[in-house]
Formats: structure tokens, sequence, C-alpha cells
């Protein structure tokens, strides 16, 4: 990744500038700030949103948002504060996909995701008109799962990245239970932070593309095709409705990237990757990279789970998390092996 010219971010560690939406450098996954020429026209940074949010810092900028670190007084708690653009806050689709990932993500309770602790409107101030809408989570100080393939050139071996998927098996294993499907799981929505020991404590965030039950939104009409070209399952390539084993498949594509560096299908176009999501068979797990290495019953498993039909994969993320499980811990005797994989120190 290169730097851009222009305001943008910088390493706090090594000084290499990157552009606005680069949260982590890529070489050492320092978290990046904004330089001095983005914050000084910031219109948020200073402020206090709603009373209790001082905001302090600009986090990263998306096509829908920016992401501040803010200080919630009174607690004095940091947290990260997502807010609407204000050229979109009268567009009906983006608010409601904002309140879409505040709604769920407040009902969802489980150690690996994020949590959201509310919704609001930025309040007017001075000429700044007010009305953008916002969420509050918690503040995460960690690094993004694609940084952190970045700064390890590309996989994280096999031990890393199984301990990784099973946190995100059990997460999403949850939002399953309760009916809910997050539809655009992929590395920058995967974080990972320090817990006690464990550097690669798993928080799986952005529920804002998710379908609760079968209730219909905006983003599953007229076979819109919902998510992320390289992780998306071939039913939602396709325009249809996507279950649970979407995000399976979605997480299957994730252990493979992790443990051999590359997703199974890659190309110059998204239009190019999801016509192979359709059709192309994906490649076995041991003739790529650093998948060589892999036991054949894990890349037999992953290859089960990147199956065309959705019903030739595991039904959720939690049996998914479980048939994981006994493929790596199969005949093993080496309770060390169990240790790094739960434990959170795996190498």
């Amino acid at each position: 990744m290169t730097a851009q010219d222009g305001p943008g971010r910088r390493c706090g560690s090594c000084g290499e500038r990157y552009g606005a939406a680069v949260l982590f450098c890529p070489t050492d996954g320092t978290p990046t700030g904004p330089e001095r020429a983005s914050v000084a026209a910031d219109p948020y940074v200073g402020r206090v949103i709603a009373g209790q949010f001082r905001v302090e810092r600009l986090l990263g900028m998306g096509s829908m948002a920016r992401v501040y670190l803010a200080q919630q007084l009174g607690l004095d708690r940091p947290v990260a504060l997502k807010i609407l653009h204000l050229e979109l806050a009268s567009e009906e689709s983006a608010v409601a996909r904002l309140r879409r990932e505040a709604t769920i993500g407040g009902r969802l309770r489980h150690p690996n995701l994020a949590e959201v602790l509310m919704m609001g409107s930025v309040d007017a101030s001075g000429t700044a008109p007010g009305g953008e809408p916002f969420i509050v989570l918690e503040y995460l100080d960690g690094m993004s799962l694609s940084s952190a393939l970045l700064a390890s050139g590309g996989a994280l071996g096999v031990l890393r990245a199984v301990h990784i998927a099973l946190q995100i098996c059990d997460a999403l294993g949850e939002a399953h239970a309760l009916g809910i499907v997050h539809r655009d799981l992929k590395p920058d929505n995967v974080m990972l932070v320090r817990r006690g020991a464990d550097s690669d404590f798993v928080k799986v965030l952005d529920f804002g593309m998710a379908r609760a039950g079968r209730d219909p939104d905006f983003a599953t009409r007229d076979g819109a095709v919902l998510g992320t070209a390289r992780y998306i399952a071939p039913e939602g390539a396709q325009g249809g409705r996507v279950g649970p084993e979407g995000d399976v498949y979605a997480i299957a594509t994730l252990l493979f990237q992790c443990i051999t560096g590359q997703t199974p299908f890659h190309g110059a176009s998204a239009v190019a990757i999801l016509v192979q999501q359709v059709s192309a068979t994906p490649p076995d797990l041991r003739s790529v990279g650093a998948g060589r290495d892999a036991p054949a019953a894990l890349a037999e498993l992953i290859a089960r789970n990147l199956a065309k039909d959705p019903l030739d994969r595991a039904p959720n993320a939690r049996t998914l998390g479980a048939e994981l499980t006994a493929c790596v811990f199969a005949g093993r005797q080496d309770t060390s092996i169990t240790a790094r994989l739960l434990g959170g120190q795996p190498s």
C-alpha cells in the first residue's frame, strides 16, 4: 500500500503516510492517526456530541461514515463514535443501514461481538446544521484482520488462523441462534485486540448489512448483490437469499486466506470474482502458498464449506465451529496445542 498525496493518515511508529481509510499500518500494525491538516478541517473534533461524548480524533473514514475516538464524559471511558456523512443524512438507505447496525448490534451479547452502546443524532452547532445519525460503540484498541494479514506477509499460520476462526464461529453462531445473518463478513470487519494473554482476541464488527429473521429490507429486494465479492457466497453473488450458510462460506474463505495468504477467488474486477464464486471450483488449500503444510482433514473441511450449494455446507457458524474443533483435535493428545488454540497463544 502506498502513501497518497494530500491529507491522510500517518503511522505513529514508522511515520509512513497512507490514505484516509487506512486505520492500521500494514507494515507494523500500529494504529494510524489523522495528519494535522485533516484534524484542522474536521467538523467534529473538539465538539461534545449529545452532551456527553467529547470527540478527540478521527480514527477512520469510509464511504458512509466517519469513525472517531471520543471520551464519554462522566464515565470517563473511551468510545468509538460512528457518524454518518452529512450528505447521506437524508438518504433513506444509508440511514437504514446505520440503524440496522445499531438495533441488531444492540440485541447481540457475546464477548467476540463489538458492543453497540447507543444511537442518536448530532445536534446543531454554529453554522453546522446537525441531524447526522450516529452510533456509539465500544472502543477497540487493536488492528483489523486485514492489517494483521498485511503485517504478517499475507498468511498467519494454521494454529493462529484456527484460533481466530473458532472465535468468529462462536460469535456468529450466537447471531445465527437469534436468526441474524451478518452477510458482509470480511477481514475489515474483524478486529484483533488484546484480552489478557491473548493478543488475537476477536471482535466481529458491522452488522449494517445484516438480515434479522424473515423481515424484508431494502438490501434484499430486486435481486441485489449484497456483500464483498471475494467473501460472498455463490447464492449471494447471484442476488439470492443469504442465510447462515452464507456466513459459513465467508468464514471458510477467511480461514483459507489466513492459512494460504490469498482468497480462493480473486480477479481484476468484482464482476470477474462474482462469476468465479458462482461457477469456478475453489483450489485445494494445500496447493496454494503456505497451505501446503495444512492437515488434509482441515483442507477437506474448508473445501466442503466452500461448496456452491448451501445445503452442502455446515448449517450455521456454531456447527462449523464444532466441526473445526473436532477436525483440529482429532486423535491429538498434545494438550499444549489445545492451550495455544483456545487459550490465545497460537504459534
